[in-house]
């Protein structure tokens, strides 16, 4: 009994010991394809509150099979938001240029926040782009100029973030009894 014991786990430790780990890279890995690249983004970094908040973006995709940008809105000092998700149109799978758009409240207590969008573009073969960050802070400013290399794409909407941005006094007063 021992004996087969000890040698079950000695043949247990050589399989082990054998078998590929694609962790560590030493297995044999199944091509993904090109993952998508976010090529440029802009987005004002101070707005209004009440106003618009437009986040322009160019993507590619070698493969040509984008799917979606994934957007998570984060707080300082609060958990983010949770993620959004917008669907590419299969026409622009390949490359696709526009602007997603988050509407925000009329709340003058949003000045005293700071806030921070990372986006993502995913595609059908579960590869991601790199995350970009795009800060947003609220005051009284007059609209931002758009620049002059954006105005091409200023009609084409790619779809609406959505989520309730809150204030931190309002989110604080949200979360008690």
């Amino acid at each position: 009994m021992l004996k087969r014991t000890l040698i079950t786990a000695a043949l247990s430790m050589i399989l082990w010991g054998c078998a590929p780990s694609t962790q560590y890279g030493s297995g044999t890995q199944v091509d993904q394809g090109d993952a998508p690249v976010i090529i440029d983004y802009y987005a004002a970094e101070v707005i209004r509150p009440g106003a618009t908040w437009r986040v322009y973006l160019h993507a590619q995709d070698n493969d040509g099979d984008m799917k979606d940008i994934a957007s998570v809105l984060e707080q300082t000092g609060h958990a983010s938001y949770p993620t959004d998700v917008t669907t590419i149109k299969k026409k622009h799978s390949g490359e696709v240029a526009g602007y997603l758009f988050l509407r925000t409240p009329v709340d003058r207590n949003l000045t005293q926040d700071r806030f921070n969008l990372k986006v993502a573009v995913r595609d059908r073969q579960g590869n991601r782009s790199e995350w970009v960050e795009l800060p947003l802070r609220f005051g009284r400013v007059p609209p931002e100029e758009l620049p002059e290399k954006w105005k091409k794409v200023a009609d084409r909407s790619l779809g609406a973030i959505a989520v309730e941005i809150r204030s931190s006094f309002e989110r604080g007063r949200k979360s008690r009894p």
